[in-house]
C-alpha cells in the first residue's frame, strides 16, 4: 500500500528578499559615505518592510515578523551607529597631522614676533597717477597693501548696498574711492574736507583707483 508523501514546506521568496534587502540597507547605513544611508539605505529598508508584510500575508504571521521588527527597531539603531562612524571619519580627516599642526604653531609664533609692516603713505593724486601709468605695476605696489591716503573729499555717496563711499579728488575729474568707512565716519565729512584714511588697496575699477577696509585717521 502506497503512503502519501509528506508535503514539502513551501518556500517564502518575499521573506528571503526582505532579509537580503535588510542586509544591504544596513551596509549602506554603516559605510561612511555622504547620503548613502539616507538616499539608498532607507528606501531599501522600506522595501524590506513591505516584503516582510507580504511574507506574513502569504505564509502566516511567523514568516516575516522577524524582518518586520528588525526594519522598524534595529534599522534606526544601525543608522545611528553609521552616523557616529561617519562623524568620526570626517573629524579624523579634518584634523591636521601633528607635524603640520606643530609647523603651523611655529609659524604663528614667528608671525607674532615680526613687527607689523608700516602702511604706504601716498596722496590720492599720486595713487591715481601710478594706476593710470601702469595698472599692473601699481597692483604690485598697492593692491592688498595697507595705505595711508591723503586727499580732498570730492563726494560722499552710497553704493548699491547702501554702504558709504567717499571719493577723493585725484585730478580734474579723476577720483580715488574709499570703501569700508562707517556711516558715522562718512556722516561727518563734507565736500572739500582734507582727510587722511588708512585703507587696503583694491586695484582699479572702471577708471578709478579703489580701496577697501578704510578708517579715518
Amino acid at each position: 500500500m502506497n503512503t502519501a508523501a509528506a508535503p514539502l514546506p513551501s518556500s517564502n521568496p518575499a521573506g528571503i528578499a526582505a532579509w537580503l534587502l535588510l542586509g544591504i540597507a544596513w551596509l549602506c547605513f554603516l559605510i561612511p559615505f555622504p547620503g548613502l544611508g539616507m538616499f539608498l539605505g532607507w528606501p531599501l529598508n522600506l522595501v524590506a518592510f513591505i516584503l516582510a508584510v507580504v511574507a506574513m500575508a502569504k505564509g502566516g504571521a511567523g514568516k516575516g515578523v522577524a524582518q518586520l521588527l528588525l526594519s522598524l527597531v534595529a534599522s534606526p539603531v544601525v543608522y545611528l551607529v553609521g552616523v557616529v562612524v561617519f562623524a568620526g571619519a570626517v573629524s579624523a580627516i579634518s584634523q591636521p597631522a601633528p607635524d603640520a599642526q606643530t609647523h603651523a604653531d611655529k609659524g604663528s609664533q614667528q608671525d607674532t614676533a615680526v613687527a607689523p609692516v608700516a602702511p604706504v603713505e601716498i596722496t590720492a593724486r599720486q595713487l591715481y597717477r601710478d594706476y593710470e601709468a601702469n595698472e599692473v605695476a601699481a597692483d604690485v605696489l598697492y593692491k592688498g597693501k595697507r595705505l595711508l591716503i591723503s586727499g580732498e573729499v570730492a563726494s560722499i555717496q552710497t553704493d548699491l548696498m547702501d554702504k558709504p563711499q567717499v571719493h577723493l579728488t585725484a585730478g580734474t575729474v579723476e577720483q580715488v574711492m574709499l570703501s569700508g568707512l562707517s556711516r558715522e565716519e562718512a556722516g561727518v565729512l563734507s565736500k572739500g574736507d582734507a582727510v587722511l584714511a588708512a585703507c587696503t588697496g583694491n586695484g582699479m575699477i572702471l577708471g578709478s583707483a579703489v580701496t577697501r577696509d578704510c578708517e579715518l585717521q
